[in-house]
């Protein structure tokens, strides 16, 4: 999570010096010197970048009273690296601008600050309905949000293409159980058989994986069994593995015959669908090796079976050897098994865990709810000694829980930050209204977006909460400092204006690009951030405005009968 910081801050702090240097080049055309452009840039528009700087920041920074680690973390460093990055912005920006020859192509162009200045007239001049389609399209947008939901389901956030998400789904598809599963660790081996023994008869239990039954019990029988095993494959002679390479033509005279006894065998065997299906299917395999085997160089695939029949005989050696060489003088302990088998269910301390399938996918969180929740009630979590449940669904569950949790808190801790900073600023309620008015009504819009097109929230894009927050704010905070300054509602086609909407674009830009991730996650994150950007620019570039003419006509009119 933390190392999203470095696009964060290039992104968000590039919006303090474009502020500064848009002012600064505005009251260059206005004749002013670069002494004189640069105090009113800094003393006015300063003010907003400060401003802004410590709403985003204190957003950000709000999330250290989360519980989620990674996110109190990112909140702290993108916090903090911001506040980090203003120092330099209006510090060594405005020396830099001094002393250096600014654009001077800035001081020829009127002509597009007046086609700039006609395009915003289009809604200044009518308040009345652009507040009014606003609303109208928060109405539609609103009609959208049953749509909206959370996908705990990591899978989805993945790269679809990838091989290991093609043949996790195929395997979901295909198997009658989980492929995750949850553990439970027991103390003894004992206990472990006890615990499989009620598991196994849970109904969201698919199946239990266990050595423990193997290590209790009268083991008489079993280790008979095993004299007798070793009886008769100590007879068993092994010639000598043939190094040279595979006859194809004489391997292909063999499987011609033996897809034709299996096929004869599936007819046989009709009254078993299961059994029917599987020889089939081995047919069907036969025949498609038989075919690329001849399709190819004769020479090649004799090579090629001539390597593989080595390491399956060898294989098959080792295997009878070990069968053969097996103590069957006393019981099986855990230290006789195999290093990987031992490692996999016999923990260091000596404890024993239990592999538990659920029948369900629980990538899906019904699923996984569930499946914990019959574990938990099972084992009965109020008894001090109960037995430990955790893997991969518990992770899971809890992961995304908290994240969730977590971000939603950050988002209302980072509004609570963002309205005492703005509320310090302005000193006025109705003025903090305002500057939420771009957040809220790019915030409907978002969500209407994300229903229409069907983008869920995951863990991955939800951290936007607190972000557009943040970035909808500052665009207010600028505007309504300009109309205080001027206490004219023309934003557009000031420096302002042509601030918020380069940052805004250069913003969508950043995180657009995103988009083109082939991992899903990122994608939908690159998706929210830069729609949530554009709703909340252009409300603050079209609503804000308009709302503010609307105040500007009222106070016209009250001036007007107070001075008749």
């Amino acid at each position: 999570l933390t190392i999203t910081f470095l696009p964060m801050l290039i992104g968000l702090a590039i919006d303090f010096g474009a502020h500064l240097v848009t002012r600064y080049e505005e009251e260059l055309r206005h004749g002013r010197s670069e002494a004189e452009a640069l105090r009113t840039a800094m003393v006015f528009t300063g003010q907003g970048i400060f401003t802004g700087a410590f709403t985003t920041a204190g957003a950000f920074l709000a999330m250290w009273f989360t519980d989620f680690k990674g996110i109190k973390e990112m909140g702290l460093i993108s916090g903090g690296g911001l506040l980090i990055c203003l120092v330099p912005m209006m510090t060594m920006l405005p020396a830099l601008l001094l002393r250096g020859r600014q654009n001077v192509i800035d001081h020829d162009l009127g002509e597009k600050l007046d086609r700039r200045a006609r395009l915003e007239q289009m809604w200044l001049r009518r308040p009345l309905l652009v507040t009014g389609l606003t609303l109208g399209l928060c109405g539609l947008a609103l009609t959208q949000f049953h749509k909206v939901y959370f996908d705990y389901n990591l899978l989805n956030m993945q790269s679809q293409g990838l091989p290991s998400v093609v043949f996790e789904r195929k395997l979901i598809e295909s198997s009658q159980k989980s492929v995750l599963f949850a553990a439970v660790v027991a103390d003894s081996p004992e206990e472990a058989v006890a615990l499989e023994t009620v598991l196994t008869n849970l109904p969201v239990v698919a199946d239990v994986q266990s050595i423990s039954q193997f290590l209790t019990g009268d083991q008489a029988r079993k280790l008979s069994l095993i004299r007798q095993i070793k009886e008769a494959v100590a007879g068993i002679p092994f010639p000598d593995i043939d190094a040279g390479e595979v006859d194809v033509a004489e391997l292909g005279s063999t499987l011609w015959s033996f897809q034709s006894y299996l096929g004869l065998a599936a007819e046989a065997a009709k009254e078993d669908a299961a059994i029917q299906k599987q020889l089939l299917s081995l047919r069907g395999k036969v025949v498609g090796l038989r075919a690329q085997m001849l399709a190819g160089r004769t020479a090649a695939a004799g090579v090629k079976l001539g390597v593989f029949q080595r390491a399956l005989f060898r294989d098959i050696q080792e295997t009878f050897r070990a069968i053969r060489d097996q103590d069957n003088g006393q019981a099986l302990r855990a230290e006789d098994l195999p290093p990987a088998l031992r490692n996999r269910f016999v923990g260091v301390t000596g404890k024993y865990m239990l592999q538990v399938f659920p029948k369900k996918d629980v990538w899906q969180r019904a699923n996984q709810k569930e499946f914990i929740d019959v574990l938990r009630e099972t084992l009965d979590p109020k008894d001090i000694n109960h037995p430990i449940i955790t893997g991969t669904p518990i992770q899971l569950y809890h992961y995304t829980t908290m994240l969730k949790e977590s971000y939603q808190t950050a988002a209302w801790y980072s509004l609570a930050a963002i309205v005492l900073l703005v509320l310090v600023h302005f000193r006025n309620l109705y003025s903090l209204l305002l500057a939420l008015v771009p957040v809220a009504v790019g915030g409907i819009w978002l969500g209407g977006i994300m229903g229409l097109f069907h983008i869920p929230f995951n863990p991955a894009n939800i951290m936007t909460l607190p972000l557009i927050i943040g970035i909808g704010v500052t665009n207010g905070i600028h505007i309504l400092n300009r109309f205080a300054e001027e206490r004219t509602p023309s934003i557009l086609a000031k420096s302002t204006g042509k601030a918020v909407l380069v940052s805004g674009l250069t913003t969508i830009a950043g995180f657009g690009s995103l988009i083109l991730a082939k991992h899903e996650g990122i994608q939908s994150l690159g998706y929210m951030m830069a729609a949530g950007v554009a709703t909340c620019m252009i409300a603050g570039l079209t609503f804000l405005p308009a709302l503010l003419n609307l105040q500007t006509r009222k106070e016209d009119r009250e001036k007007k009968t107070t001075q008749r």
